[in-house]
């Protein structure tokens, strides 16, 4: 009796677990519907698949798929290239992007993303003004000179520049979104119609194409 309900529990679990996983194999994303094609394609670097996630700070959106991606990576991450490009957009100020590039050029760029995430919705901080930014800088366990000194850097001032221009060559206008090898771009809420495992299942059919 013990036997056999041990082996029910496990096939509750595999059943579960079946169910809540959209296959990237059974997906064949179809343009409009499932994604929408990049003309002309953005250059990508060569090599695995390039996977960017264009988001913004503020974005609730991009605020509750965060985990879903980080989960993701975990497993997945050793497939693609995979970048973080954050945007913003009409009266915001590129604050919250140098703090996040500064921290990358300083090898905490995954902490920062976390602790602006957090400090936003979750403790109400203003993620645009600089002083604030010094503070959630020490959540993220940045030295706050080495931060400071790169906040308004070329080689941030850059990134930003870059990270704007790449929005526009991807004709990205809301977030979040995924680009797929520079060729596909993929809305979280108009293709996946919010649902991560969608999202995250597409990207992945996309990026065997």
């Amino acid at each position: 009796m013990a036997c056999l309900k041990r082996t029910m529990i496990f096939l509750c679990m595999v059943f579960s677990i079946t169910i809540g996983h959209v296959d990237a194999a059974a997906i064949d994303p179809q343009p409009v519907v499932d994604y929408t094609p990049i003309v002309p394609p953005v250059p990508v670097p060569v090599g695995k698949p390039e996977v960017v996630e264009v988001f913004n700070f503020k974005c609730p959106h991009c605020y509750d798929l965060h985990p879903h991606i980080v989960a993701w990576l975990k497993s997945n991450g050793d497939r693609y290239q995979y970048r973080s490009l954050p945007v913003y957009w009409g009266r915001q100020t590129d604050m919250p992007l140098r703090a996040f590039f500064a921290a990358e050029f300083l090898g905490r760029g995954p902490q920062m993303k976390d602790a602006l995430f957090k400090a936003h919705f979750d403790n109400n901080l203003n993620i645009e003004n600089i002083n604030e930014i010094g503070f959630i800088a020490e959540e993220a366990g940045l030295d706050a000179e080495k931060f400071k000194s790169q906040l308004q850097s070329f080689g941030v001032s850059t990134k930003v520049t870059q990270a704007l221009s790449l929005q526009k060559a991807y004709g990205v206008t809301g977030t979040p979104t995924m680009v797929v090898n520079g060729k596909y771009q993929v809305s979280f809420g108009h293709h996946a119609k919010g649902d991560p495992k969608r999202f995250l299942a597409i990207i992945e059919a996309l990026a065997l194409k």
